[in-house]
């Protein structure tokens, strides 16, 4: 895991960038991540007590849910860290009403555990949690992104661009909460997208982690200027299934959540 300066951002702007195309490599390590996932079957492991670090919240990826957050979150309780999860389903509904029942689900964790949140998120779910730690930073005691576009652009792979314009049909034939083209492309995008522009709370610790071997969208859309960056070998889904990825996450997000960081 190295820290590393800040490189230039593609353009942001409203709809998706240029495809994404990904290495022949990088495409085999997404291959390879997706089948460590059969290790989500194995031993839960239980809740650690209250101690002095900050909770922890999982938010999930695109079509993921928060079955797609179970190696790492068991990773971060291993290391004494509390974990919960985002409850925002499979993360395929409008930005802004992902991000209103994100923060509904931080004020629920905050309330029970008396403290504020490290919120971790994965792709998508990164770029909601940086949304929800603009709107609410009482409740964030820091945010770690994990390969999430995070700077307003949008390039992803051929195969994502197909899911999303297929989402995008569903929603005009009637199936109103899973994600419409205004969220990508029309003014519900721009709103995002100013969002994301506005400066990031100073007295929020983040970092975002990345990988240059990302087969899903491109690396470049994760350098937050606000950020520390992070960068690890394993890609895009690797960030959470990759056993050297984990520990490399785990580091990051026990780092954020310990006292005073």
């Amino acid at each position: 895991m190295t820290a590393l300066p800040h490189e230039p951002t593609l353009p942001s702007e409203p709809g998706l960038a240029p495809d994404h195309v990904p290495t022949a490599g990088a495409r085999a390590g997404e291959l390879r991540a997706y089948g460590r996932m059969v290790r989500m079957l194995g031993r839960p492991v239980a809740q650690p007590d209250v101690s002095t670090r900050a909770p922890v919240l999982l938010v999930p990826g695109f079509l993921s849910g928060d079955v797609s957050l179970t190696l790492l979150a068991r990773e971060l309780r291993r290391a004494g860290l509390r974990t919960f999860r985002s409850d925002i389903g499979a993360n395929v509904g409008c930005t802004e009403e992902m991000v209103e029942r994100l923060v509904r689900r931080v004020e629920v964790v905050t309330g029970d555990e008396g403290r504020p949140v490290v919120l971790v998120g994965h792709s998508r779910g990164g770029m909601i949690t940086a949304l929800a730690a603009r709107r609410r930073p009482d409740l964030v005691a820091g945010l770690v992104t994990l390969a999430a576009p995070i700077t307003g652009s949008l390039s992803v792979a051929p195969h994502v661009r197909k899911q999303l314009e297929l989402l995008f049909r569903l929603h005009e034939r009637g199936l109103h909460r899973v994600l419409a083209a205004d969220c990508v492309t029309g003014a519900c995008a721009t709103r995002v997208i100013t969002e994301l522009g506005t400066p990031f709370p100073s007295d929020v610790p983040f970092t975002s982690v990345y990988s240059r071997n990302d087969a899903i969208l491109d690396w470049r859309t994760c350098l937050d200027p606000a950020a520390d960056l992070v960068e690890v070998a394993a890609g895009h889904v690797g960030m959470t299934t990759d056993p050297q990825a984990l520990r490399a996450v785990t580091r990051t997000v026990a780092a954020t959540a310990a006292p005073g960081s």
